[in-house]
């Protein structure tokens, strides 16, 4: 088309108020799929330019040989050209669409709308001028015009700038496989590195080496130099581990606070040993420098071989822990093997101690049921009383005293207890919770589940069951899933989630932020909550850095239409931020303690009798 010709711009109203109506319905991220349009039939349409306007995206309009024809208000300030400026111009002369892989040049453009796919939303890099590039989720919609030559079709391109997103999207991306202070693998990543190394050792009868390196005396380092000191110390041996490590072939992480993990693959104990021997030797001619002052520092170490006998990667982790923990415990500045049958090992370990202790709590009901307030941010709901918690458990000695549970869960992690302790919090929550009424506002109870349980098939039957023969009303009931890095099976997390969804109970997600839960398993689960980790929440007071990730949790959230929850509000400057980020709940000691659970469901019964002797008078 030239540009003497007169141009008639469509009016398709109709078509463009469905198109925004659409939009509306569909939240940016989908459970299930990113938003896109439906390829429609070709339209009749009216020619009426203002209906463009409605498009709260750029939009374009090219005949079939590619002139331009139209562009919104929106196209002009994405493209930073005026209409008037590229009226009738090869769209191509003006900006192109890129293979967001290849980075050339899409063939055939007007294909994308006249194809057989299903689909014709298409991510790809938008090209302005020679060198602005920024990614796009393009629509490509066939129309042809009423008036005049009906054979002469016409294109609408709808252009989403995608970069905000893209950057969220890299950064939870990135978040979830590295450390953010070291930049080596998080647990969880090293965690799933040395699965796969194991099922290769399974395979191909291939053998290597685990080491588990700690900071000796951290504490007390940390202590003197401050936070800021002791990260920049962890920082620093990081960095020394990393130089050892062989690119492309071997493995590092922190795998705790001033803990860290490395694989030495396919290589021969000699030669691991060496390697180790070589970072203690060096780490300890290293002097740290803080405030002035030059300080020593030593590292202990322990190692495992990872071969065809390892069971899990869990296990050969927690061994070279183990032999690390020897080490120390010998002085520091020391390396030991772990031995099965070493009696230091057997010691550590506590041998099956903790299995008969675990076992006789549960026969005499050492266990016992906390629940914390979960409570609503708002300053008007933050008023009321207490309607939303979470089930903790606690174990006491027979004494009475109270025992870590840091000590007992990490026994029964060790020795796969963990589905048993499930199956009885589950037995016992309901038990105590079929007491409680419906009520306004129905009280909602949060019920932590392990990996381990949820890899056991026969699980989900146990807690349908249970919640049969309960009567519990499901819709009390939330399920935290908890323990990511343990979860093989992402089909049996979805078929237990759903099975349960579909009577009323609800999920949440838990551990956000840590590298325990993956952005791939929030855009595919099917959850209600999302639980910020409090190890951000606890900073954002003071770390900047802490603070934007709490907000960028937040924000993906509620895209997502999920109720955010923040952990470890431990003051009254954190709720007053959070508050202001409009994190809807949040959790800890400022808020409320844990307390036992038949105390706080007898304080719901009492107000449910209250509420009803109001309404007999």
């Amino acid at each position: 088309m030239g540009n003497n010709k007169k141009i008639k711009l469509f009016s398709f109203k109709q078509f463009i108020k469905e198109f925004v109506a659409k939009k509306q319905l569909q939240s940016l991220f989908s459970k299930k799929s990113d938003i896109s349009l439906t390829k429609p039939e070709p339209v009749q349409v009216n020619c009426h330019e203002d209906a463009l306007k409605l498009i709260p995206e750029a939009a374009a309009i090219i005949d079939q040989r590619g002139t331009l024809l139209y562009l919104n208000p929106q196209a002009e300030k994405l493209l930073g050209r005026q209409l008037r400026s590229v009226l009738g111009r090869q769209y191509e002369s003006v900006f192109q669409f890129l293979s967001s892989h290849t980075k050339r040049p899409f063939q055939d453009l007007v294909g994308i709308a006249t194809s057989n796919a299903s689909d014709s939303s298409k991510e790809c890099l938008l090209k302005v001028g020679k060198t602005v590039f920024f990614p796009i989720k393009l629509n490509v919609l066939f129309l042809r015009a009423v008036e005049g030559d009906e054979s002469d079709a016409h294109y609408l391109l709808v252009m989403r700038n995608i970069t905000e997103l893209k950057a969220l999207e890299s950064k939870l991306t990135d978040l979830e496989s590295f450390d953010g202070l070291t930049r080596l693998y998080n647990r969880k990543t090293f965690d799933a590195s040395v699965k796969q190394l194991i099922e290769n050792s399974h395979k191909h009868n291939a053998k290597h080496v685990l080491a588990y390196f700690s900071i000796d005396r951290f504490q007390m380092m940390n202590d003197t130099f401050g936070h800021a000191g002791g990260d920049s110390l962890i920082k620093s041996v990081g960095d020394i581990l990393n130089s050892y490590i062989r690119n492309g072939l071997d493995i590092i992480g922190r795998t705790g606070g001033n803990q860290f993990a490395v694989v030495f693959c396919e290589s021969k104990v000699s030669y691991a040993i060496v390697q180790i021997k070589k970072i203690l030797e060096e780490v300890e001619h290293y002097k740290f420098k803080s405030r002035g002052e030059n300080y020593s520092v030593t590292l202990s170490a322990g190692f495992v071989i990872v071969d065809g006998r390892s069971t899990s990667s869990t296990r050969v982790i927690s061994e070279a822990n183990l032999a690390c923990n020897l080490a120390a415990n010998r002085g520091g500045n020391n390396v030991c093997a772990y031995q099965a049958e070493s009696q230091d090992i057997k010691k550590l370990e506590g041998n099956a101690e903790w299995v008969m202790v675990i076992k006789k709590a549960l026969q005499e009901g050492h266990f016992k049921m906390f629940a914390q307030p979960i409570h609503p941010l708002l300053e008007y709901d933050y008023q009321k009383p207490f309607y939303h918690y979470e089930l903790l458990l606690r174990l006491f000695d027979e004494e009475g005293k109270p025992i870590s549970p840091e000590e007992f869960i990490s026994a029964a992690e060790y020795y796969s207890m963990m589905p048993t302790l499930d199956r009885w919090v589950v037995r016992d929550s309901l038990k105590q919770l079929s007491k409680v009424p419906k009520q306004e506002p129905m009280p909602v109870f949060a019920i932590n589940l392990s990996g381990q349980s949820l890899n056991d098939p026969n699980f989900l039957s146990y807690v349908q069951n249970e919640v049969k023969e309960s009567r519990v009303i499901p819709e009390m009931l939330c399920f935290e899933i908890t323990e990511q890095v343990a979860v093989d099976d992402l089909s049996l997390v979805n078929k237990f989630i759903e099975s349960l969804k579909s009577i009323g109970v609800k999920f949440s997600l838990d551990d956000f932020g840590t590298g325990v839960s993956s952005f791939g398993y929030l855009k595919s689960l099917n959850v209600d909550y999302l639980k910020i980790d409090g190890s951000f929440v606890k900073n954002i007071a003071n770390d900047e850095v802490a603070r934007a990730m709490v907000q960028s949790i937040n924000q993906v959230g509620h895209t997502m239409k999920l109720k955010v929850i923040a952990e470890y509000v431990e003051n009254a400057h954190i709720l007053e931020l959070l508050r202001e980020m409009g994190v809807d709940y949040g959790q800890g000691y400022h808020i409320a303690k844990p307390a036992p659970l038949d105390g706080i469901l007898g304080n719901h019964l009492h107000a449910q009798k209250q509420s009803e002797a109001i309404q007999i008078k």
